[in-house]
């Protein structure tokens, strides 16, 4: 299992934590609380050569959901993506 922690800057306040857990085998991946800044995200996605497979919001803040329905949006559209 890969995990990795991105700290995802926002347009008010401080940065965010988002996380991505790439399964070793399949490289199916899952996204906790995509806030921010997306193309970063998908950036790590593709470094990883992962699979977007789920994405859990933790609760529903701004900082933890703002960019879920973009990701979701964006990753459609990605040969790596499974949503």
């Amino acid at each position: 299992m890969i995990l990795k922690r991105l700290k995802i800057d926002m347009e008010i306040g401080e940065p965010t934590n988002c996380y991505i857990a790439v399964e070793d085998k399949t490289k199916e991946a899952i996204v906790v609380d995509p806030a921010g800044d997306v193309d970063k995200i998908i950036e790590m996605l593709m470094v990883l050569q992962a699979k977007l497979k789920y994405i859990i919001i933790t609760h529903c803040h701004g900082d933890h959901i703002g960019g879920a329905e973009e990701l979701r949006n964006k990753m459609r559209w990605k040969c790596v993506s499974t949503l």
